[in-house]
């Protein structure tokens, strides 16, 4: 059995042209983790950059980020369970499948992202909940799959890619616990989370994020929950919480996200009644696409600030075969966006990533200059044309209008680039960032541009 395993690793690495972890040599902890599923046989790693996390094979895409990013409700009754997000679910095996909530209805929800040049992301939730029945206090939690790479686990229970993890309920705040959990157990039981006890557990030789061994082999399928007790007093209830997360990367997308929205459909009214998706772009400019599926009517989003968006199709990233995917395409610069639905009915779950695919149209084919910028896949050489549009793109993407004729002409061909003639270009109107980058890539590549030393710019 482990041989036809190992021969089924093996042809999966072909078929991805990815690196894969194969059965022969490691231990047979190990090997009990390779036999466990597909998503851990394939342990992918995307070329040059490692797929930091991974969600569970029900979702529809290879690399799964943000790990349901959303409140989940966990009560006891006659079957333990587990809320996600907007709305129940119970634990069965290694699936979480969906329960519905007979009495508490979301009125509200206005989900906000936001992210720099960092890698980190910011997410902030706000719900309003109705209670039409009398008051009561519930087990609430979060739920975060594991990373799909950690080197150390936290003793605490504490994610690893998690930080700054609040809740707060009716204008107080609520303490909130952690715990590392074998999702392959029901592991709420009478108003209860079971965390394992991470004194018998560590991460195995591979480092796999998704899985802890005993020191005797013995393997379990790994959660971390935060949970906390919640008074829903009758009637309006609102409940914000709020985190940071590193994002996925890879040769592909030098970020991108997911969330969970359908579990929405599981509470009494079996939808968001008001629902706001709020995007915003502070530090640096954004330029990112998101899903058009999101919503199953046309919706037209407002922006606030400068900006501007458009609908498009692309190809996906699908296997075997690339298929048509609708986008919004977004660029922002010291703005918002906002997409506002009322009676939603999510058919489908957020995802958004980075637009670094705007003139090839193939989320597999970066554009040249986004992947020299990112160090994405890319061309093995760089050009003395290319450099100078690569070096100057963080100022292009602020709206620089420049004095060079090619480079004035390449940038406003550019669907994104809008111009700002108040626009001074310097090192100070970058992050620190975008400073550390440009001055390495300059280092790096300045007999090729014969470039002058920074600030200048062009």
């Amino acid at each position: 059995m482990i041989g036809v395993l190992n021969l089924f690793c093996n042809f999966a690495c072909w078929l991805c042209s990815c690196e894969c972890v194969g059965l022969c040599g490691r231990s047979m902890r190990f090997k009990m983790y390779m036999t466990g599923r597909l998503n851990v046989i394939l342990n992918v790693y995307a070329m040059e950059k490692r797929i930091k996390f991974q969600l569970f094979t029900c979702f529809s895409s290879l690399t799964k980020a943000l790990f349901l990013p959303a409140i989940l409700l966990l009560a006891s009754a006659l079957c333990t369970q587990v809320s996600a997000n907007d709305g129940t679910y119970y634990t069965e095996g290694n699936q979480l499948l969906p329960l519905v909530e007979t009495d508490i209805r979301v009125q509200r929800e206005v989900l906000t992202l936001s992210w720099g040049d960092d890698g980190m992301a910011d997410v902030d939730v706000y719900y309003e909940f109705y209670n039409p029945g009398k008051g009561k206090t519930v087990l609430m939690g979060f739920e975060a799959d594991a990373p799909d790479y950690m080197s150390s686990l936290d003793r605490s229970g504490a994610h690893p890619a998690i930080m700054g993890f609040t809740v707060e309920m009716n204008g107080e705040a609520l303490p909130v616990s952690t715990s590392v959990v074998n999702v392959d157990t029901l592991y709420v039981n009478d108003g209860k989370v079971f965390a394992l006890d991470l004194s018998r557990y560590d991460v195995d030789e591979a480092h796999t994020g998704s899985w802890l061994y005993t020191h005797e082999g013995d393997g379990v399928h790994i959660a971390f929950v935060y949970h906390f007790d919640a008074a829903f007093k009758p009637g309006v209830n609102i409940v914000r919480h709020h985190y940071r997360y590193r994002m996925d990367e890879s040769v592909v997308f030098n970020y991108k996200l997911d969330y969970k929205l359908t579990p929405a459909l599981r509470w009494g009214n079996r939808q968001i009644d008001d629902f706001t998706l709020r995007i915003k772009a502070d530090s640096v400019p954004l330029h990112f696409m998101v899903e058009d599926s999101l919503f199953s009517r046309k919706v037209d989003p407002v922006i606030e600030g400068t900006g501007k968006w458009r609908r498009r199709i692309i190809q996906n990233d699908g296997w075997p075969e690339k298929m048509p995917m609708a986008v919004y395409e977004v660029f922002l610069r010291n703005a918002s966006i906002e997409y506002k639905v009322k009676d939603y009915r999510p058919a489908s779950e957020l995802r958004v990533f980075s637009a670094v695919c705007t003139e090839t149209g193939d989320i597999n084919a970066p554009s040249d200059y986004y992947a020299f910028r990112y160090n994405l896949m890319r061309p093995d050489t760089l050009d003395n044309n290319m450099y100078h549009k690569v070096r100057n793109l963080p100022f292009a993407l602020r709206g620089y209008v420049f004095k060079d004729a090619a480079l004035d002409g390449f940038f406003r061909s550019r669907w994104w680039y809008m111009p700002d003639m108040d626009y001074a270009a310097t090192l100070e109107s970058l992050t620190d960032s975008e400073r550390r980058w440009l001055i390495g890539f300059d280092e790096k590549y300045k007999e090729v541009g014969s470039a002058k030393s920074f600030p200048t710019v062009e």
